[in-house]
């Protein structure tokens, strides 16, 4: 509800426009005019006498400043012998007029139409906002990924060149292994770019998911040796079914299982098992990620799936902020639930909960309605 400042010196007058609006928007006024300097609750528009004008006109002026660039509307309250003792700086204080004796008609139909100028200006500036926060979102996450990018094709580069000065005197199997390497990081950095592609999709509201039949174990189990192509971590999978097939969106859930898995080698030692277990029932499929790494603080845990944001513990560990701000993208997406325990130095398990069967056929029936 929108709330009105009323400074109205004749009471008559200000008991009559407090009626008036009281019906529709929330009314108050200060106690004595003595109180205007300090005011402290906001309002949506002031209604104001030619004579409190006149004694608090650096008052309006520093309250209209402190909420620039939005609009802030004042309105006098007049009679007509008095419009012209209102001088041309206290004219352009106002933004619009009313002269007594009041019309209830005339004054709802004002209140409205600059009420009206201040939503649409406190929109614009809720967009304005949204659109500098977005563009610093790009600019920081391009920033991060060139730096991401840029190590991989070093590595891409080097290896290239030796195949290049040194084909003939290197022998098959040097040779395969440099070309497996070079295929391994191109595939990162084709990950960095899906990543930046769905963040994108998912700002604009683009991303959709289109689900398949698939075989879980079968995925879980082709999404482990990819990420192990990179790592030397081994990656344990367990499930006590050997069949479990769902309608789930493949490339949304590869990443959240890269995702999390990529994070729970990175911040784990060399050589640490990761487990990776997966749980169904009629409803639900349940992923699980544990590791035995650096863990998680319980302040640091409140920010993970911000974009950005990185744990303060994890030091010189290369990583773009976003990994976890995606994942939790691509569970919303499937209208699933994600969970984080974890304990500094022992290590963290994620949980990522889908919906399959009936309530992911409603989920997907509502989402394209």
């Amino acid at each position: 509800m929108c709330r009105i400042l009323l400074i109205i010196e004749q009471k008559e007058n200000r008991r009559l426009l407090s009626e008036w609006l009281e019906t529709r928007y929330e009314v108050f006024s200060p106690d004595s005019d003595d109180e205007l300097p300090s005011l402290q609750e906001s309002f949506d528009l002031c209604i104001i006498c030619a004579r409190t004008l006149d004694r608090y006109s650096y008052w309006l002026e520093a309250t209209k400043k402190a909420q620039e660039p939005v609009f802030l509307p004042f309105l006098l309250v007049t009679s007509r012998r008095d419009v012209g003792m209102v001088t041309r700086h206290l004219w352009q204080s106002i933004h619009e007029l009313i002269v007594t004796p009041i019309e209830k008609v005339e004054l709802h139909a004002r209140v409205e139409m600059l009420l009206q100028r201040r939503k649409l200006s406190l929109e614009l500036k809720q967009a304005n906002d949204n659109l500098q926060q977005i563009n610093e979102i790009k600019t920081r996450f391009l920033s991060i990924a060139s730096h991401e990018i840029r190590n991989p094709l070093h590595t891409i580069s080097a290896y290239a060149q030796i195949l290049q000065r040194s084909s003939d005197k290197l022998p098959e199997e040097k040779k395969q292994e440099f070309y497996e390497k070079i295929k391994v990081y191109v595939k990162k950095i084709t990950d960095i770019l899906d990543d930046i592609l769905l963040l994108s999709r998912g700002e604009s509201g683009k991303q959709r998911i289109n689900p398949i039949p698939i075989n879980l174990n079968e995925f879980c189990e082709q999404v482990i040796q990819e990420t192990q192509l990179l790592n030397k971590n081994i990656i344990n999978f367990f499930c006590e079914d050997k069949y479990i097939n769902a309608c789930i969106d493949e490339k949304v859930l590869r990443h959240i299982l890269i995702n999390l898995l990529t994070n729970a080698i990175k911040y784990s030692p060399k050589d640490s098992p990761i487990d990776l277990e997966l749980i169904s029932n009629e409803s639900e499929v349940i992923f699980q990620i544990k590791d035995k790494g650096i863990g998680i603080t319980p302040e640091d845990q409140q920010h993970l799936f911000e974009s950005f944001y990185r744990a303060s513990n994890v030091g010189n560990i290369p990583g773009t902020g976003l990994g976890l701000a995606i994942v939790k993208q691509c569970v919303d997406l499937h209208g699933g639930k994600i969970a984080v325990k974890s304990e500094v130095g022992v290590g963290t398990t994620f949980t990522v909960t889908l919906p399959i069967g009936n309530t992911q056929k409603k989920l997907h029936a509502q989402m394209n309605v």
